[in-house]
């Protein structure tokens, strides 16, 4: 008896596994699986994360990443910007500081505002911000004369406050107060005692040519003797001059007398002996004074 092979299996049903592939289908199958299998478990880990993160923060965990609070904080963030972007106040008074004279006082905004010596006039238009009695030039009077210092040529000087012709000599003390030559008439001629030869006579202020011909005679008259004051004088006058002219030519000359007294008590003691006292009394004759004489007499005697 003959032994039959057996017969060969019937085929395997259901799905057929490859040692190759570990997914049970087919390998044309298998890249189109795993796609659907991969979005699947992405999405589930993205809801999961974000659901992780939001629990954190409620919960107040510290140990939250800055990545993840970032994320949340965002619109506070944005928030705090538009609020930095706003005009400053400092000094809350309702003017940015942007256009605020001083924006940490609050009682300072405009120029309007800055008057340190609290006199009511802005220090702008105050012309000594620092003394509230001072507010414009007019009120600045040094001397105290009713005088603004501006107007007054003597600022410091309460006796004057004018000088016209500007030559430092006050109007009220200036005899020429409109001409800066002159100030000072001693005799009230009209003419300056600079320009006026007889500064104290208001008869005369010039020297005349009868005046200079009494001058010259009377040095001529000197030249060759001694006179005394009066002596000289009549000796002009019984030449034809005016007694005025006569004087003052005698006393333009600028005369020692005390050394003519001594030159005449030698001349009489050329010619003559005399006791002491007579050479006095002749000196005096001659109109020497006493004390001219016996200058004289002591000089020769």
């Amino acid at each position: 008896m003959s032994h039959q092979p057996p017969p060969p299996p019937p085929p395997p049903s259901g799905p057929q596994f490859y040692p190759q592939s570990p997914y049970p289908v087919p390998p044309k199958k298998q890249s189109k699986v795993l796609w659907i299998v991969l979005g699947i478990v992405g999405g589930v880990i993205v809801v999961c994360g974000i659901g992780s993160v939001v629990g954190v923060l409620a919960s107040g965990d510290p140990e939250v990443s800055s990545t993840e609070k970032s994320a949340v904080d965002l619109p506070e963030a944005q928030s705090e910007v538009s609020e930095d972007l706003e005009p400053a106040d400092t000094d809350a008074d309702g003017v940015v500081d942007a256009e605020d004279l001083d924006p940490n006082d609050p009682q300072v905004q405009t120029e309007d505002d800055v008057d340190t010596d609290k006199d009511r006039v802005p220090d702008y238009q105050d012309y000594d911000p620092d003394d509230r009695k001072v507010q414009t030039r007019d009120d600045v009077d040094t001397d105290k004369d009713g005088v603004p210092d501006y107007k007054d040529d003597f600022p410091k000087n309460a006796a004057y406050s004018k000088d016209t012709d500007g030559d430092n000599v006050a109007d009220q003390v200036d005899d020429f107060p409109k001409d800066d030559r002159y100030s000072k008439d001693t005799d009230g001629d009209g003419v300056a005692d600079s320009k006026d030869d007889f500064p104290a006579d208001p008869s005369r202020s010039r020297i005349t040519s009868a005046m200079y011909n009494a001058i010259d005679a009377a040095q001529s008259y000197l030249d060759y003797s001694a006179f005394s004051r009066t002596g000289l004088i009549g000796q002009l006058e019984y030449e034809g001059y005016k007694t005025a002219d006569a004087t003052f030519a005698v006393d333009y000359l600028k005369v020692d007398w005390n050394k003519q007294a001594a030159k005449s008590a030698e001349s009489y003691l050329d010619y003559s002996s005399f006791s002491r006292d007579g050479l006095i009394q002749q000196l005096q004759y001659e109109g020497f004074t006493y004390e001219q004489a016996v200058y004289g007499v002591n000089k020769v005697y």
